[in-house]
């Protein structure tokens, strides 16, 4: 049974609250993601909403729609975006009680803000000409961007650091590839590292190059009331200078709404992203469970109840789940906000106040990867036990060497000797003795093993790192 408790009054905040929490992000995680906090709070919202507001409200006096500020004046607008407190926030919430209506809420918090200021005279042009969605907007494409840019980038690019660091570490240690999950040709495992790297990296680089969209365009995106009123003022330059600068780019083309195409742009690749890591996850359990990494043990970690020898991948698989989650967010939004009804509909209000739920999840995930992967290191031992177990992956060099050496039937000579057979080296080499070979072709492939039969493996590393 949850317990509500009342919490000490401080501020004239509200008294009451609640022992238990619904879900793991502001719950047992909620330590994990104190980075992300101040841009996903309903503070944080409306901290950003009175943000656009004031700056509006600026702009509209530069462009002499209404008269222009003192300097103190200016400094008076500057306090009350850089001093927001949570006690402003909690004087919004208690309007809104009133207005039921969070926009509208912001509008009259400011106006009050004003209204015993030299700018009381101005306090009607807060909010003038604008629908919701153009503070929205503005107030979520900065949170956003914000956000990627000071907490979901840097958690990546450490992961990209430890991938690439990994690979040029591991570049010539031999593995025992694996095709439909039986053995084939040998590679490294620094350049399955490096697989993941170049994806990485090239996605990472594509979602830094994509634009963040806002719209500054009134209630059916035609700037209608802007241009009555004022029609001598080029209200679409206005528009277009408002938003560049917030740093974002002008759309002018729009309904009440902004299309949400530059934002789903932003979530496809984060999915993309976290489609490439969930990958990896999976591969580095596998070969966790084929032995080829060993686990760092943490002396007082418990890793089963019922047994107490295990270390478990917990990291991968936690990492993995969460991917699941965030991306089922992501989708959700590429699917649900490419469309409004008519001019907009509400529906995405509601959707949007998620965001912080999929990139926490998001955060999560990319958390976990890092310690992840900074918690194995390759078993050279089992990753050697392994390639001279199964000498039969050079079939391939065997049977592309007869091909070479006038073997008409050089595929179904090495099929008849290899498939579906465990072939070790002493056997490989009393087949090799038995072709029609020059010597010199037949010591080139007597010299050959898994652990050297490689290709351009390790190379290919140091190429393209």
């Amino acid at each position: 049974m949850l317990k509500f408790y009342f919490m000490k009054k401080k501020n004239n905040e509200p008294t009451y609250g609640i022992e238990e929490t619904i879900t793991p992000i502001d719950g047992r995680n909620k330590h994990k993601l104190q980075s992300l906090a101040p841009y996903f709070s309903d503070f944080a919202l409306n901290k950003h909403r009175v943000l656009v507001e004031l700056k509006y409200l600026l702009a509209l006096s530069k462009h002499k729609v209404i008269r222009k500020f003192t300097p103190s004046e200016l400094v008076l607008i500057h306090r009350l975006i850089n001093t927001f407190s949570r006690k402003d926030y909690f004087e919004i919430r208690e309007i809104e009680k009133e207005t039921n209506h969070d926009m509208k809420a912001v509008e009259e918090y400011i106006k009050e803000k004003l209204k015993k200021t030299s700018l009381k005279d101005v306090r009607e042009m807060v909010h003038f000409g604008l629908t919701s969605d153009d503070t929205n907007n503005i107030a979520y494409a900065l949170i956003i961007r914000d956000s990627l840019a000071k907490v979901i980038f840097p958690e990546i690019e450490e992961i990209l650091e430890v991938v690439k660091d990994s690979a040029k570490r591991y570049k010539k240690i031999a593995m025992l590839g694996r095709t439909h999950g039986q053995t084939a040709a040998p590679t490294t495992l620094g350049k399955e590292y490096f697989v993941y790297y170049k994806r990485l990296k090239l996605e990472i680089e594509k979602l830094r190059n994509l634009e963040m969209k806002a719209k500054l365009t009134g209630n059916v995106g035609n700037l209608n009331a802007h241009k009555f009123v004022y029609p001598k003022i080029n209200w679409l330059k206005f528009s277009e200078d408002f938003i560049s600068s917030f740093g974002l780019t002008p759309e002018l083309i729009t309904t009440q709404i902004l299309p949400y195409d530059s934002l789903i742009a932003i979530f496809n690749k984060l999915i993309t992203i976290n489609n490439i890591l969930l990958g990896l996850c999976k591969d580095f359990w596998m070969y966790i469970m084929l032995g080829y990494f060993k686990q760092k043990v943490v002396k007082k970690e418990v890793g089963s109840t019922a047994l107490p020898h295990k270390v478990n991948p917990i990291y991968f698989e936690g990492a993995e789940g969460g991917f699941d989650v965030a991306n089922a967010f992501l989708e959700m939004y590429c699917r649900k906000l490419p469309y409004s009804r008519l001019q907009r509909d509400l529906s995405d209000s509601t959707v949007k106040r998620s965001f912080g739920t999929a990139l926490s999840y998001c955060l999560l995930s990319y958390q976990s990867v890092n310690v992840a992967l900074k918690r194995v290191e390759p078993h050279a031992e089992k990753l050697h036990q392994d390639l001279d177990s199964h000498w039969e992956v050079l079939s391939e060099a065997i049977q592309n060497t007869l091909r070479t050496k006038g073997y008409n039937d050089a595929y179904e000579k090495t099929k008849q000797f290899f498939r579906g057979k465990n072939r070790n080296k002493n056997e490989i080499k009393i087949f090799i003795e038995t072709l029609k070979l020059k010597k010199s072709d037949k010591k080139k492939l007597l010299n050959l093993s898994p652990e050297n039969y490689t290709g351009y493996a390790g190379e290919l590393v140091e190429k393209y790192e």
